[in-house]
């Protein structure tokens, strides 16, 4: 059995967009970015580059030689419509948002381009999306599930939380009781977290931590215990 076969150089990769791309256009596929020389027609085949030196539409902030450069998906360029897409060096967990490549050379914050070599393969800097932080929005309040990350619970007496439903697969959050003043944290979950139908978290001790991960079940979105640390779950 021939364990690989060499296909081409790999400058570029074919892609088949469900929208119209335009030339210039960057396109995020999984946790990498890519770009596109010409125009690609909505459901024809086209090509996207996965290497070469670009200039790029940047947010505001500042590029050093060599830093690693990713695509917000919905960033603010600087002198473009707000929204539409911009290269920063803060890396993001939300969907639509990949690794680009490396800084050539330094640029300003102010400057609106900046100029990177194009890598078709994720930075070797591993992301955790649980660095994210997620504001604790306080008593009786939903707590917010728009992206992955951690919220820190603070409580002056007992107090209550509600979690949606996550939004995308693979979303993760964990919620950690920091403050403990008197009395609990309860956060009821819109479904069951585990197959035994829990869907109430309360949170007695500061330290008791939960982590949650979103999954597909069918076609609906749950989430489902991934860690637990003293967090007492019940069915309401």
């Amino acid at each position: 059995m021939v364990q690989a076969t060499y296909i081409h150089d790999g400058d570029a990769v074919d892609h088949t967009p469900s929208l119209a791309v335009a030339s210039g256009d960057v396109v995020v596929s999984g946790e990498v970015a890519r770009i596109a020389k010409l125009a690609i027609a909505a459901s024809a085949l086209g090509a996207l580059a996965t290497r070469g030196v670009f200039d790029v539409a940047k947010a505001t902030g500042a590029w050093t030689d060599g830093e690693a450069i990713y695509w917000d998906d919905d960033g603010d360029p600087l002198g473009g419509t707000p929204g539409s897409g911009a290269a920063t060096t803060t890396v993001s967990s939300s969907s639509g948002d990949g690794f680009l490549g490396f800084a050539i050379g330094a640029t300003a914050s102010s400057t609106t381009t900046g100029r990177l070599n194009l890598i078709g393969v994720p930075s070797h800097t591993h992301y955790d999306p649980l660095s994210d932080a997620i504001a604790d929005p306080g008593d009786a309040a939903a707590i917010p599930v728009t992206g992955s990350g951690t919220c820190l619970l603070t409580t002056a007496a007992s107090e209550t939380r509600t979690l949606a439903i996550p939004t995308f697969a693979g979303q993760k959050i964990m919620l950690v009781m920091t403050v403990r003043a008197v009395g609990d944290a309860v956060v009821t979950t819109a479904s069951a977290i585990n197959e035994t139908g829990d869907n109430t978290l309360t949170f007695g001790v500061a330290g008791d931590a939960i982590t949650l991960v979103a999954v597909l079940l069918g076609a609906t979105l749950a989430w489902r215990v991934v860690s637990n640390m003293d967090t007492a779950l019940s069915t309401a």
